[in-house]
């Protein structure tokens, strides 16, 4: 039926544009668009107004949704509001631009969502749409398997703050231009700029017109190392997307935990055990006044007095807000990682300079310095205090693992730290870092880590 509808319609003289827009879908979406409109039409060439409404509502479970629903009938009559019908040639046009459509469309549009006429739109309407296809894009999200890896619930908990922050940092780029308002060409260049937003635009578009979620499933990263249900990250879903989207396309399906210090003890000899040779990584930090914050590390980590990493490393601010800070390319300063030094800093640091670094956790675990300036990635202070009391760690690896020859070219700290083993040991932590050796007599990896997290209970 809905073949024969479809045919029935393009042979009744539907304009050139009409049949242009149709062709740019392929046959499996020309079903579902026929499908769709047909079941709501009730077999007939048109929709009442109300029934759309209705149907988007149902759909777009959002703040204010009879707002956006209103404004999204309106493109599909021709930004007409007192048009009673959408028509199949308007419901095709509307799916067209929001789909496939050029950037200057897809902003006109988007101007006209946010703020229910043609023309400009200011940063407030702007941020606010931003907010509604982020609580939408989430609502998409929770239903991928990859975010079943992660603990929902504790992310959910988080909601509200990390949207706000998340639709900021998408706005910075607009913010940055210091208008008032914000025309057709500022909306094009925004959506060309930001990826997040085009993935949030996407999965809102592929959502009204009931098409399998194709954008989106990137975003998330699938958990590896730890049971969720035993310890859930304390990263929020706004924060993995953000840091996700800035890595680089083939680190982006899989995050495996490498060290946490809720999990693995307060200790730098364990934080070292776990991050060495494990390939690119992301660390994140949070201090005492709130603030939280990390780098990417192209490379693995090792212990020497040389800078290590490649200009994709970059740096990044999650709270109080969100923000990236790519290399520079003044110097290649970009990782370090030294134990055991009399000349040299002892530590973990990210940017600057010896003893000025953009981010340095000490050896003497639980001290941190940011510095106010960095010339590595020209970001600011990072930390609420120059030099602050650590809350809490955790290194992700993301992208393969290193293969067992790699792995293997250096001992572990363990054997390489005694002394500084046998203080923790001393000091009750040293058995926690001993643990997060493989479990010698299985070769299952979700009974490793059940295994990791039985011996740090």
């Amino acid at each position: 039926m809905a073949h024969q509808f479809l045919m029935n319609m393009m042979g009744l003289g539907e304009s050139k544009e009409f049949n242009q827009e149709l062709a740019q879908f392929p046959s499996e979406e020309k079903e579902i668009l026929n499908n769709t409109f047909l079941q709501l039409s009730s077999g007939n060439k048109k929709i009442d107004r109300p029934t759309v409404e209705n149907a988007l509502k149902q759909l777009l479970p959002l703040p204010e949704v009879d707002v956006l629903a209103h404004r999204i009938c309106d493109l599909m009559t021709g930004q007409i509001s007192t048009n009673n019908t959408v028509t199949f040639e308007g419901y095709i046009h509307c799916a067209a631009v929001m789909i496939n459509g050029m950037l200057e469309d897809k902003a006109t549009q988007l101007i006209y969502m946010a703020k229910g006429r043609r023309g400009a739109a200011t940063y407030e309407e702007l941020f606010y749409f931003s907010t509604q296809i982020i609580r939408l894009a989430f609502q998409i999200i929770r239903k991928l398997p990859s975010f079943r890896s992660w603990d929902g619930n504790y992310m959910c908990s988080l909601e509200d703050d990390s949207i706000n922050r998340l639709a900021a940092a998408i706005m910075n780029e607009l913010k940055s231009t210091k208008m008032e308002s914000f025309d057709n060409q500022a909306v094009c260049a925004w959506l060309s700029g930001s990826s997040l937003l085009n993935e949030f635009h996407g999965m809102l578009a592929g959502h009204i017109f009931h098409f399998p979620l194709t954008k989106g499933k990137s975003l998330i990263p699938l958990c590896r190392g730890i049971p969720a249900q035993v310890y859930p990250s304390w990263l929020s879903l706004s924060d993995i997307l953000f840091i996700n989207c800035a890595l680089p396309h083939e680190f982006r399906s899989e995050w495996r935990l490498l060290f946490s210090s809720r999990i693995h003890g307060e200790s730098f000899s364990s934080l070292m055990g776990n991050i060495i040779d494990k390939g690119p990584s992301v660390v994140f930090v949070k201090d005492f006044d709130g603030h939280i914050f990390g780098g990417f590390a192209s490379t693995s980590w090792n212990i020497g007095p040389q800078f290590k990493g490649t200009k994709d490393n970059f740096i990044f601010s999650l709270a109080p807000e969100m923000a990236l800070y790519n290399s520079t390319g003044f110097n290649d300063h970009y990782q370090y990682l030294n134990i055991q030094q009399q000349t040299f800093p002892n530590g973990m640091g990210m940017g600057g300079q010896l003893d000025y670094f953009a981010i340095w956790i000490d050896s003497e675990y639980g001290k941190g310095k940011c510095s106010p300036s960095c010339t590595t990635f020209n970001c600011p202070q990072l930390s609420g205090k120059p030099e602050f009391s650590i809350d809490m760690v955790e290194v992700w690896a993301v992208g393969p693992e290193p293969t067992d020859d790699e792995s293997e070219t250096r001992p572990s700290i363990l054997d390489v730290d005694v002394e500084g083993t046998a203080m923790l040991r001393m000091l009750n932590r040293g058995p926690v870092s001993e643990g997060m050796r493989d479990n010698p007599t299985s070769a299952d990896p979700e009974e490793k880590e059940l295994y990791v997290s039985s011996i740090s209970n």
